[in-house]
């Protein structure tokens, strides 16, 4: 499943209102250098969000062939989780019929956890689940929400609640500032080798349920398969959209009066572009893409049999540059993953995985290449392990990777990883960029006989920060 790219929140401490409420332990997971953030203590506070002394940043990750959430605090370890396994299976599996309710992209506040289930209440209808300040703030330190905790009979029960929205795969959320949600809808059968149906950009009022659609597929050329929904813009004016099905991109524009339109009327006024992206590539993927800072896009393309192709394109859907060829041993790559923007810089960080596992470094422009690597992190790799998503906190000084299986995930282990990074970026300019120390915030806590702490795909990663009030 496709991952997301991960949003920093930074939130005063003032609007808290209090606080919301086998592998061996490693100590010394670092590399060269120390980081105040290493440690893997279990979290001493209740409460998902407790953060009594801002600043505080919180890693979220949806596990999502586990069906569950999970929440670390950097320097503390494993805050809790949130089970959204829904529909169970005994054997704790979940790859059956629909028993995989998938968990995807979140929406976080310290007073509330927004969670987009792709397969809940069946394969082919998402619901949007919301879960408010008082089912987090019961969550134990290093504890987990159980189902039963708020989900009783069919119904949800408490501060949770859930906004079927009826359409399938609808995995991919962002949070408007003037209120609204914006999801983004695949609409199609993942399983299926036809994803020829247009996407679909829905508006959303969770607290009055109301639902506006926008159909990609009137887009010259349409959007099929529409994968990932990223902010073009600081204001949320336009976004964009992958589309995978047909090898496009897509770009809307939303209205500057979103949150004072009902959603329907929203999404009739919105309007967009599309770019078919040139043939030649056998194969490719068109998934992941991050915009540049100037209301455009880096998009990575990737096949099985050569190196990735990299486009830009500026806001009104026109190409700026595409990739020819990538300096050794870049060329070695050949599948990428999530692509984040670097702060103020004009580089990007790409997970990429097997045959050449890692997180490399691209530029743009009008010659956009891979340029360099991470280096120093591939060492606290597991080797049966591969970067998928990636999770940059506001300053660009620290890097989430949530790595898993590189083949057949479902039937693996579950040994999987959440890195929290520290970065050295004062090369970038030049591409470099070096892992000065990694923790390993899953370290420790997998039990084969339990599967709510099996990873097998931390297939989003996002970042909370809580600001202090200076």
């Amino acid at each position: 499943m496709p991952p997301r790219l991960a949003r920093s929140v930074l939130i005063l401490a003032a609007l808290l209102c209090g606080c919301l409420a086998e592998n061996p332990i490693d100590t010394d997971a670092t590399t060269t250098g120390t980081s105040d953030t290493a440690g893997t203590d279990t979290a001493g506070e209740d409460g998902l969000f407790a953060c009594p002394s801002p600043p505080c940043t919180f890693v979220v990750v949806s596990q999502t062939l586990d069906d569950r959430v999970d929440v670390f605090e950097p320097g503390v370890g494993l805050r809790g989780r949130v089970d959204v396994d829904l529909k169970p299976d005994p054997s704790g599996q979940q790859i059956e019929g629909n028993l995989l309710d998938e968990p995807y992209e979140l929406s976080l506040a310290p007073g509330s956890l927004k969670v987009l289930l792709g397969h809940y209440p069946d394969t082919d209808r998402a619901s949007l689940v919301t879960f408010g300040a008082e089912a987090l703030a019961s969550v134990p330190a290093g504890g987990v929400l159980q189902v039963a905790d708020y989900f009783t009979g069919g119904a949800f029960t408490g501060d949770v609640s859930d906004l079927p929205l009826a359409r399938e795969e609808a995995i991919f959320l962002l949070e408007h500032p003037d209120g609204p949600l914006l999801v983004g809808v695949f609409n199609n059968y993942l399983k299926s080798a036809d994803w020829s149906t247009p996407g679909q950009l829905l508006i959303v009022d969770p607290d009055a349920g109301a639902i506006g659609a926008f159909d990609l597929g009137v887009l010259d050329p349409p959007c099929q398969g529409a994968w990932g929904l990223t902010a073009l813009a600081d204001d949320h004016s336009r976004v964009a959209m992958a589309c995978d099905g047909n090898d496009v991109v897509a770009i809307v524009d939303l209205p500057a009066n979103l949150g004072a339109l009902d959603v329907t009327e929203a999404a009739a006024q919105l309007t967009g572009c599309s770019f078919q992206t040139p043939t030649g590539v056998s194969g490719k993927t068109t998934r992941f893409l991050a915009p540049d800072g100037d209301g455009g896009l880096l998009l990575a393309q990737s096949s099985a049999g050569e190196p990735p192709r990299l486009l830009t394109l500026d806001s009104g859907c026109s190409l700026i540059g595409l990739s020819s060829d990538h300096p050794a041993p870049y060329d070695a790559v050949r599948s990428t993953r999530e692509v984040v923007a670097v702060p103020g810089a004009p580089r990007w960080l790409i997970a990429a995985g097997a045959p050449t596992a890692g997180v490399f470094v691209a530029r743009g422009g009008q010659s956009p290449q891979l340029c360099g690597q991470v280096a120093g992190l591939d060492a606290h790799l597991d080797a049966t392990n591969d970067p998928y998503a990636l999770a940059l906190d506001a300053s660009g000084d620290h890097l989430v990777v949530g790595a898993g299986p590189s083949v057949n995930p479902e039937l693996s282990e579950g040994r999987g990883q959440v890195l929290w990074v520290t970065l050295d970026t004062s090369g970038i300019t030049d591409c470099a960029v070096e892992a000065t120390a990694v923790v390993d915030l899953t370290d420790g806590l997998f039990n084969a006989a339990d599967p709510q702490t099996w990873v097998r795909a931390p297939n989003v990663a996002q970042l909370l920060e809580i600001a202090g009030s200076g």
